[in-house]
């Protein structure tokens, strides 16, 4: 062998190298394999609310090598995540940005998932947010006045999804009743429910109240009872009052009494029976009643008076053994012009049912003729609802008066009007007056409740309501067109002309509204005008003074009464003025 030559030994070694790079140069392709979570999957959060830790999972390779760019997917059961999808960083990892939790108390998912992976599931413990409401559990019991309920009231804290709010302290008080209560410092259960260790009601009927508070946040409701009546007590007569009528007549107020329970609730559904003594006339539907229930009131629909000097009427219930009252009524001539005022429902207190007294009194005196006398039948419900089907025998004027509610207080305080009337002649067979509920306390305080009640008589009347029916005594209204309305009717206008006004002319100037805020339909037109009769008794505002003067008894005398002047105030437009 010649120096230098090379083997294949040599060669082959040379090879070898190189066979081993073909075979083995560069590393294996990374598949993703694993994906996990660098942190606790389970984690907790208020519902509606962020969890404070991010999800995120890694994901590696076969080696455990992070691998960047692979989509991650974001599913959640609840609630909503930041992304629904995210790519891995450079570090392997990829991040949900945010999880808002559903609003569902309990455990919420979210799933993180990528191509040829499972997926990773986070769990988080939803609890409930902040007390944002209370609520009463259950419907208001009933139970008798000075009882003590027999199953104390609950009420349930939630959150603002209505999730229940377990161990917050709530505060129980008495709010309305009088009544009292033990337990008042209650924790909430795991289903947000408190309830008050006990609620004795207090002696007053209707309902009752406690408010329940927690006071970390202000929030409170109020819980609520019924208070029913105690057991039937004592009869008792409602203002009996001094109550005339004729004999053979129906008398126009009918007589009222009320059975009460022994803290002075009126009782409902107890059977009276009004009997009439010897001569003492005769009751409809042989007058057995029940006591109605708001307020225990018993009434007979009608009492014809016999003849005999003093009626009497004993009113008596059989669950009252031994108790009884008595209703008086005196026999008188008939009046000249009468006024049967009669209440609709409930008839008021006796300083309410003594201004209508007084009323009609009043318009009695300046009324001193007879209209007519009539058998009327009407159907129920005629003008307003309540009035019952009539059939009887009117003089002059039926009456009905109605307490009720209209628009709240200081707004229209009371209406009136006309509903039938006598024909030909076109005068008030029958009519109605409502006052407001809402005012008449603030009318007694303020001394107007008895100007307001003549007032509006005097609207059923016809004063500003048949001045144009069937006659012309109202020209130049407002509601034709006209700026400058006024009465003519003959008698008024002489009684208006010895006023000496400086209104332009003698016809009876009526309200037109101008300068008035406020005055609107049922004002102008019927009503004299405020700016040159100031208070005088039918101009349109109520006032604690206010005259009847013989311009509005002249006015019904043109209307076709027969009236009295002498029965009129003393009136003067200075002295209006200056009131």
């Amino acid at each position: 062998m010649s120096k230098g030559a090379k083997t294949p030994w040599t060669r082959l070694a040379y090879l070898i190298p190189a066979l081993g790079a073909f075979a083995c140069g560069g590393d294996d392709p990374q598949v993703p394999t694993t994906i996990t979570a660098p942190g606790s999957t389970n984690l907790t959060g208020t519902v509606g609310s962020a969890v404070s830790i991010v999800p995120t999972v890694s994901i590696t390779d076969q080696k455990g090598k992070a691998l960047a760019g692979i989509w991650v997917r974001w599913t959640a059961s609840a609630g909503k995540p930041g992304n629904d999808s995210s790519q891995t960083d450079a570090a392997g990892s990829a991040s949900a940005v945010s999880w808002t939790l559903g609003i569902t108390v309990g455990a919420q998912t979210l799933s993180a998932s990528a191509s040829g992976l499972g997926s990773l599931t986070f769990t988080a413990d939803a609890k409930a947010g902040p007390v944002r409401m209370l609520l009463q559990q259950f419907a208001a019991p009933t139970a008798a006045v000075g009882s003590t309920l027999a199953t104390p009231p609950s009420v349930r804290a939630t959150d603002q999804f209505g999730n229940p709010v377990a161990n917050v302290a709530i505060l129980f008080a008495v709010a309305t009743g009088a009544g009292s209560i033990t337990g008042a410092s209650q924790t909430t259960s795991a289903s947000g429910v408190a309830t008050v260790g006990s609620w004795k009601l207090g002696t007053l009927a209707g309902t009752q109240t406690l408010r329940a508070d927690f006071t970390e946040n202000g929030s409170f409701t109020t819980v609520t009872a019924i208070a029913t009546s105690a057991a039937a007590f004592e009869i008792v007569l409602i203002d009996a009052g001094a109550p005339t009528g004729s004999s053979g007549k129906r008398l126009c107020t009918s007589p009222v009494v009320a059975i009460r329970d022994v803290y002075g609730n009126g009782v409902g559904q107890v059977p009276v029976t009004f009997v009439p003594v010897a001569g003492s006339g005769s009751v409809s539907g042989g007058g057995s009643v029940f006591t109605a229930n708001n307020n225990g009131y018993a009434t007979i629909s009608a009492w014809t008076l016999g003849a005999t000097g003093t009626q009497t009427l004993v009113a008596s219930s059989t669950v009252l053994p031994g108790k009884q009252v008595t209703f008086s009524a005196a026999l008188v001539p008939p009046a000249d012009f009468s006024i049967c005022a009669r209440f609709i429902g409930d008839g008021g207190t006796p300083r309410q049912r003594q201004a209508i007294s007084s009323a009609v009194a009043k318009w009695q005196s300046a009324i001193i003729g007879h209209v007519g006398s009539l058998r009327f039948k009407e159907v129920a419900g005629r003008c307003v609802d309540g009035i019952p089907a009539i059939d009887e025998d009117v003089e002059d004027l039926l009456l009905f008066v109605q307490l009720a509610p209209i628009d709240g207080p200081r707004n229209i305080i009371g209406q009136a009007a006309p509903c039938n009337v006598y024909l030909p002649i076109g005068l008030t067979l029958m009519g109605f007056l409502q006052l407001d509920v809402a005012d008449l306390d603030l009318m007694l305080t303020e001394g107007t409740l008895d100007n307001v009640v003549l007032h509006e008589i005097g609207h059923i009347l016809g004063i500003g309501t048949l001045w144009n029916f069937r006659r012309s005594l109202l020209v130049g209204s407002v509601a034709s067109g006209g700026t400058d309305p006024y009465f003519v009717g003959a008698t008024a206008r002489d009684q208006f002309a010895l006023l000496q006004s400086t209104y332009g002319g003698t016809p009876v100037p009526v309200e037109n509204c101008v300068g008035i805020t406020g005055c609107g339909v049922g004002t102008r037109d019927s009503h004299w005008r405020k700016s040159v009769f100031n208070t005088e008794l039918m101009q349109g505002y109520s006032n604690r003074t206010m005259p009847m003067s013989r311009v509005t008894v002249g006015s019904l005398a043109d209307l076709g009464y027969t009236v009295n002047l002498a029965a009129a105030d003393p009136f003067t437009l200075a002295t209006a003025l200056r009131s």
